[in-house]
């Protein structure tokens, strides 16, 4: 009889163990904070390798490990500097960088009439290497007067030398908005949902900023093109691995302060590769173990923009950080005017609980 009670106590003893260690599992994996790969998506969860700060930063650029001469130097240019220079006027949350060609006035005129039209606790530069023909880089002057947003290098802008603006854009926030907390690098053909980005900034990552975040749209084991035919030919003398290394693609990534400073240290030693994206955040990344989060499930898909132009998504279209990539001038605008339109139903307390009683369960 003893004995039996003996073996039932110690039986009570390990269930009651096992049930303390079962919850103490389960509450140290629920106070997690969503990696940009879930954000969409409320029953995934993953640990982050980045660092959100929770109070006011003092990061600062350690400026003394570059070397004396690295403002005027651009990888292999030894004479870099700023055709036309606009810095930032205030400590921006968010400093966005866009990638645009010299003869893309129309493209850049549709962003500022639309996402890049008053911004608020957001910067935005676009990104330009100098014009081949003299009437256009004097119309370019002549934008800037207009605008005093445009940034150009002292490098032709040609498609080999979109690693130079790459470069130059990491420069530019290292020199000329060093306490932008976040820093988004994108194309003058992609539609940046304003009032989603913002609040996902503040809300779901911080207003302070963060360390170690790179964050995109990921591409991972990205065959290398060797043949002619391909626009993205690359010789062996260029790249020898069959494979690239995880990278984000260049048309929007977005970069905390610290990372951006790593990998323009870096670069700025390293010999020039064409192919930008792979070079900044695929090799030079991998080198310093920084990792990447997917933002894939942050992009508008395809088959919704259809059905927004065809008028087919209204209130729930809008729940999207970026636009998908080669959008036309018109499907800028249509965005814009959808997010606009949810904003605008959203300010108000009926459209607000019609909203909430309409989305899918």
């Amino acid at each position: 009889m003893l004995e039996r009670r003996f073996w039932s106590n110690c039986a009570l003893i390990l269930l009651l163990l096992t049930s303390i260690s079962i919850w103490h599992i389960y509450t140290s994996h629920s106070i997690t904070i969503r990696s940009a790969y879930d954000y969409n998506t409320s029953t995934r969860y993953s640990p982050l390798s980045f660092t959100l700060h929770t109070a006011n930063s003092s990061y600062k650029h350690p400026m003394y490990q570059l070397p004396q001469l690295d403002y005027n130097t651009l990888m292999n240019l030894t004479t870099f500097d700023f055709a036309i220079l606009n810095k930032c006027k205030t400590w921006p949350l968010l400093l966005i960088l866009v990638h645009s060609a010299p003869n893309n006035y129309h493209r850049r005129k549709s962003i500022r009439e639309t996402w890049g039209s008053k911004l608020q606790n957001a910067s935005i530069f676009f990104m330009l290497g100098l014009a081949r023909e003299s009437r256009l880089q004097k119309k370019i002057a002549e934008e800037n007067r207009n605008h005093r947003d445009i940034v150009q290098g002292t490098f032709l802008d040609v498609y080999r030398n979109v690693t130079y603006k790459h470069v130059m854009s990491l420069k530019f926030a290292i020199y000329h908005c060093p306490n932008a907390k976040y820093i988004l690098k994108t194309d003058d053909d992609v539609f940046v949902n304003m009032p989603r980005i913002v609040n996902f900034l503040t809300v779901d990552l911080s207003p302070y900023g963060a360390e170690r975040l790179l964050s995109c749209s990921k591409r991972a084991h990205s065959p290398v093109k060797r043949s002619f035919r391909s626009k993205w030919r690359v010789s062996f003398n260029e790249y020898q691995n069959e494979y690239y290394p995880a990278y984000c693609p260049g048309w929007v990534i977005m970069y905390s302060p610290d990372v951006i400073f790593v990998l323009y240290r870096e670069v700025q030693k390293f010999d020039y590769f064409w192919i930008d994206d792979v070079l900044i955040t695929g090799i030079l990344r991998e080198r310093e173990n920084i990792e990447i989060h997917d933002a894939t499930s942050m992009i508008l898909p395809c088959d919704n923009l259809k059905k927004i132009l065809q008028h087919e998504i209204i209130d729930q279209g809008a729940d999207f950080l970026y636009g998908p990539a080669d959008l036309s001038i018109r499907e800028m605008y249509a965005l814009f005017h959808l997010v606009k339109n949810v904003s605008s139903l959203k300010s108000r307390p009926s459209a607000r609980r019609f909203l909430k009683l309409s989305s899918p369960k």
